[in-house]
């Protein structure tokens, strides 16, 4: 492990170089929903990459040769320090300035499936999340306040590295807030006739929108690990339970638990994409599927 450490730090101060046009600030992300904010704040002012790929899952992620490239050729790197980020910004200490975005962001327990102890869950098994679960939920960007904070944080950021820009980035950064709040209140208002309801997903990569709006998530992976016959019987009896007929699968994952679930319970397969960088369409997209679960076109 350490040579391969070793091997990744070579490669890092090997291709750097600069990626960016004349005039732009060249920002790297970790993650394609953080790159999509980062646009709306930095505008025309920043450049920004993303290292992961669309279509793969950071839980279990190992960047390549164009991925750190991209890394060392910006001025900053933002992480929401998820464990795949975590080993990239231990690669660029001392080379690339790192700021962790979700910073001011209180996060949700993993292990009770992003809800309080006692009302939320949907009393099936706990599990971890890729071993980020001592931090908590690491899937912050999925609820528009946090996006905000998101923003703000960023705006801070691109203003320590460009400060004749500084106002111009908080500017924007409050607008983007602004229409998260917007988004916020009319998601609030579709979903509050289902408070309460539970929804199934493959991995559990909603709770902090099952918070939000009063939903409870119920993840059919346990510990990034397909579901055994005695978990998956107990979810099919829960799934029934709840009248449960659509399961929502992410395109990172396999889908063949949900498959099965769906089937046992004679209900659908439905996609969210948790990764999908345009972050008020797919809250938009994740609002519709919920309300086609619940039941209401």
């Amino acid at each position: 492990m350490k040579v391969r450490f070793g091997v990744f730090l070579l490669l890092l101060s090997l291709l750097a170089f600069p990626l960016s046009g004349a005039g732009e600030i060249p920002v790297c992300t970790g993650l394609a929903p953080v790159a999509h904010i980062a646009s709306a704040v930095g505008g025309s002012r920043i450049k920004v990459s993303t290292m992961l790929p669309p279509g793969r899952s950071p839980h279990d992620y190992a960047p390549g040769t164009r991925e750190l490239r991209l890394a060392m050729g910006a001025k900053i790197f933002l992480t929401t320090n998820m464990l795949y980020e975590q080993r990239i910004t231990r690669a660029l200490k001392n080379k690339v300035p790192v700021a962790d975005v979700s910073a001011t962001i209180r996060r949700i327990p993993l292990e009770s499936g992003g809800h309080s102890h006692d009302h939320h869950h949907c009393g099936l098994d706990h599990h971890s999340c890729g071993g980020d679960a001592a931090s908590g939920d690491p899937h912050v960007w999925l609820s528009p306040l946090n996006c905000a904070l998101i923003a703000q944080q960023i705006a801070l950021e691109l203003g320590k590295i460009a400060p004749e820009h500084k106002a111009e980035f908080a500017g924007r950064a409050a607008e983007y807030g602004k229409k998260m709040r917007k988004l916020h209140e009319n998601m609030l208002k579709r979903l509050a006739p289902h408070k309460g309801k539970s929804f199934f997903v493959y991995h559990p990569a909603f709770g902090y929108i099952a918070q939000l709006y009063g939903l409870k998530q119920c993840a059919i992976e346990l510990g990034g690990r397909e579901a055994a016959p005695g978990r998956m019987a107990a979810v099919i009896r829960q799934a029934k339970k709840a009248g449960v007929k659509v399961v929502f699968v992410q395109k990172q994952f396999n889908p063949a638990s949900a498959r099965a679930l769906a089937n046992a319970i004679k209900g659908e397969v439905m996609e969210l994409d948790p990764l999908e960088g345009n972050v008020e369409a797919n809250f938009e997209a994740v609002c519709n599927a919920l309300l086609k679960g619940f039941g209401k076109k």
